[in-house]
């Protein structure tokens, strides 16, 4: 049958070939998101203790970091908890205790890390492995970073934070952390007592350093340490700074972290489930749609063997013989489609995971099971119709009958309601991938409020020393070649920086709302390239302008210009930027005068909103601040060469940390980049597979319909009226494909573009192009086949058999 057959074989296998390997591929990669932390050690009886903060006129803000406050309460008050820790990361500069240091995230934890996380060990002991306060744990890649081998215990470790260099002993050297773990720590040693006595988030419960994590006795534990935080928070918070109507608790179980984990300002840090989702069904819909060509082909050529069949039962074969044979024949053909998925999907999984920065591999301990099932499944779905209808057929009508039977319409019609569900979920996933990769541009190239081409970013990594000298090192760099303005303030693009307070507006003190302070440093405007709506920035003329640090701390009440954003402006009631300036807002003791506003600024992701804003001109020094500098005119590879140079000259024993803010917002809009990349591939796919099987159907349709067209010409019709008549029939599932197509995907895309405060229009265009596109590319797929039928020659068409 193959070798009679090779057009049809060819389609059969290269079809269901491609939609195996994209089954295959988004099987693996939706089984590699939700098996997160499945494999951690008790994974179902560890949580993490969230903050949410309910702010007057903003959305609610879930932090994944909490007070180190609730940490002894938290043990003290809940006999469910059985273990906990606390987890402060630190960038440090980190040694081999001889020099030489290297930027590196340092995990500060409680001693009990390891009752907590049991991370593998390849030497030393979890029980002891953090003991002592001069103790480190470190993993294999990177005691290979620091030592060049894995068998560091005993060695020494530096570890420079705030201008305190401390040596450390490694104590334990843990296997590295498999990708599919929330929690991936390098380096692990004890909170140090200093750090618990200076750092106000282990007092204040309005402050926050890092997260807490608490493993219960049993999973059905979690819930009731859930339940009892509105209560223990109650007892137990009695900072006056924190009101209880905006602050709360939450428990996230770490088996839901990957999905729920949401970063400070509401942007998702772990996974989006619904990517995810979309991803599996793309997977399920490409195989589907493999499997209608599949039997598309199969009850269109079902009728080439009638005669077979015929003779067949002549001689003496029944209808369950018959069934069992097409069955078989279905299956076994599904053998080389399914070795064809396989080596597809080994070739494109490496591709797949650099696009989605997953570490996806092929388990076949697991697949081929699964896939076994598949083919079992779609073979005797594909041979069940065939089958029935071939093994149905009577021998004397089929052998005396001068052309075999066609399936007759209900055939037909089977035929195109299964090409009319292909090209309809090919056309909703190329519309949809069109929209995935418009906003991937939009928010790659769209306007932030500021000018992030050319600007640098300089941490002074929170050292004491740095902070002390912040204007000498910003007249140290200012004097770099190339440098056209630089600043400092609390809050850079990509940071989580965020200091909220609740103002009243003087003449309408109803009108409260949260705004976020922004204390910024000379020449900010010029160095981020913001742009003025309405007054004036600040000026160092005018003494008021000048904001200092007890300006709302301090025991008299004090006067200070301020410059609001544009949300700022809506959010205190103002009609229009004008109208804002010269009103007076009070916080505490602080008189504010809106001296300015400026453009709204978007330092954070396209799918955060844009806080509302307040800025305030200081030359105290800021701190865990960064430097930007504004250099126009030099490559950027050469800038940053000159920024280390001079920071050499400043700090010769603290590692050089600076990136350019192209660089710094990259991972804001990369992850939908590739998506979009990854959608184009599926889509791309689904139309091959749709045209393949258009392909096969318009070729074996035009061989039957040979005789008519003779006729057709033989009563006067011309090639041009056959040829419409051709298209028309092979088009009109196609065209009605977009009737279905075009309301789900106008659903799906309006629904994920609704998760961006920052997005396109969703446009009738994409809908169009389209569409057009699907129907030129169907009409090149069938052309070549109708083009040969209605330029036949009448003669030769009715002598055609």
């Amino acid at each position: 049958m193959l070798s009679r057959h090779r057009l049809y074989a060819i389609l059969n296998i290269a079809g269901l070939g491609l939609g195996i390997a994209v089954f295959v591929v988004l099987s693996l990669v939706v089984r590699f998101e939700y098996g997160f932390d499945r494999q951690v050690p008790g994974a179902a009886t560890i949580a993490r203790v969230d903050e949410i903060w309910t702010l007057p006129g903003q959305p609610p803000i879930h932090s994944l970091d909490t007070t180190f406050a609730a940490y002894d309460p938290l043990l003290a008050d809940f006999p469910q908890i059985a273990a906990a820790t606390r987890i402060d990361d630190n960038p440090c500069a980190v040694d081999d205790g001889r020099g030489h240091p290297a930027m590196m995230t340092v995990d500060y934890v409680d001693p009990t890390f390891f009752d907590v996380f049991a991370l593998p060990m390849r030497e030393g002991s979890a029980r002891d492995a953090l003991a002592a306060p001069d103790r480190v744990a470190i993993s294999e890649s990177t005691a290979r970073r620091l030592f060049g081998t894995a068998d560091a215990r005993g060695r020494q470790v530096g570890i420079t934070e705030d201008d305190r260099r401390t040596l450390h002993t490694v104590s334990a050297v843990f296997r590295d952390v498999p990708r599919d773990w929330t929690v991936r720590p390098d380096i692990l040693t004890v909170i140090p007592q200093d750090m618990k006595d200076r750092e106000a988030s282990f007092r204040h419960w309005g402050s926050d350093s890092g997260m807490v994590w608490l493993r219960v006795r049993t999973p059905a534990d979690i819930r009731p340490v859930a339940a009892g935080l509105p209560d223990f928070l109650h007892r137990r918070m009695t900072d006056p700074d924190v009101s209880h109507a905006s602050f709360r608790m939450t428990l996230m179980p770490l088996l839901n972290a990957h999905f729920g984990d949401v970063d400070v300002y509401g942007g998702q840090s772990g996974s989006d489930r619904r990517v995810i989702d979309a991803l599996g069904l793309v997977g399920l819909l490409a195989l589907v749609a493999a499997v209608i060509n599949y039997v598309n082909l199969a009850t269109a050529r079902a009728g080439l063997r009638a005669r077979e069949v015929a003779l067949r039962k002549v001689l003496g074969a029944t209808r369950l013989q018959l069934l069992v044979q097409f069955l078989t024949e279905s299956v076994l053909l599904l053998l080389p489609c399914a070795v064809l998925g396989l080596a597809l999907a080994e070739l494109v999984l490496p591709f797949v995971n650099t696009m989605g920065g997953w570490a996806v591999t092929i388990d076949y301990g697991w697949l081929l099971p699964r896939l076994a099932l598949v083919v079992i499944v779609v073979g005797i779905a594909a041979g069940l119709y065939p089958a029935l209808v071939l093994s149905g057929y009577r021998p004397a009508a089929v052998l005396a009958a001068s052309r075999v039977p066609s399936g007759g319409r209900m055939g037909q019609r089977l035929r195109n309601i299964l090409v009319l569900a292909q090209f309809s979920f090919a056309i909703a996933f190329a519309i949809c991938t069109l929209v995935v990769n418009a906003q991937a541009a939009f928010i790659r190239t769209a306007d932030r409020g500021f000018r992030q081409h050319h600007l640098y970013l300089v941490s002074l990594l929170a050292s004491d020393r740095m902070q002390a000298r912040q204007q000498a090192i910003l007249d140290t760099l200012r004097a770099v070649p190339g440098v056209d303005a630089i600043t400092l303030s609390d809050r850079q693009p990509r940071s989580t920086s965020r200091n909220t307070s609740d103002f009243k507006r003087m003449d309408r003190p109803s009108v409260d709302p949260s705004l976020t302070r922004e204390r910024v440093g000379r020449d900010y405007p010029q160095t981020y390239g913001i742009t003025l709506l309405a007054g004036r920035w600040f000026d160092a003329a005018h003494g008021q302008d000048r904001a200092t640090r007890s300006l709302f701390t301090g025991p008299a009440p004090a006067t200070a210009s301020v410059v609001i954003n544009e949300r700022a402006v809506r959010a205190l009631d103002f009609p229009d930027a004008a109208a804002a300036i010269g009103h007076v807002l009070t916080e505490r003791q602080a008189r504010l005068v809106i001296i300015g506003v400026v453009r709204d600024v978007r330092f954070m992701s396209a799918r955060e909103p844009v806080e509302p804003l307040l800025y305030l001109r200081t030359d105290d020094i800021i701190t865990d601040t960064v430097i930007a500098v504004r250099a126009d005119g030099v490559p950027p590879d050469a800038m940053l060469r000159r920024l280390q140079d001079a920071w050499r000259t400043i700090a010769p024993d603290l590692p050089f940390v600076g990136e350019s803010a192209d660089s710094r917002l990259a991972d804001y809009y990369q992850p939908d980049q590739r998506r979009g990349q990854l959608f184009t591939l599926g889509a791309g796919v689904a139309v091959v597979i749709a045209c393949l099987g258009l392909y096969g159907l318009s070729s074996f349709n035009a061989a039957r319909r040979v005789h008519e067209i003779g006729i057709r010409k033989t009563l006067g019709a011309d090639t041009r009226d056959v040829l419409v008549l051709l298209a028309t029939q092979f088009l009109r599932p196609v065209l009605l494909a977009n009737l279905i197509a075009w309301p789900v995907a106008w659903m799906a895309m309006r629904g994920w573009l609704a998760g961006f405060d920052q997005r396109v229009g969703l446009s009738p265009l994409y809908f169009v192009v389209v569409s057009l596109a699907a129907t030129a590319l169907s009409l090149l797929t069938i052309i070549g086949q109708t083009l040969r039928v209605a330029r036949a020659e009448p003669a030769k068409a009715l002598r055609h058999d």
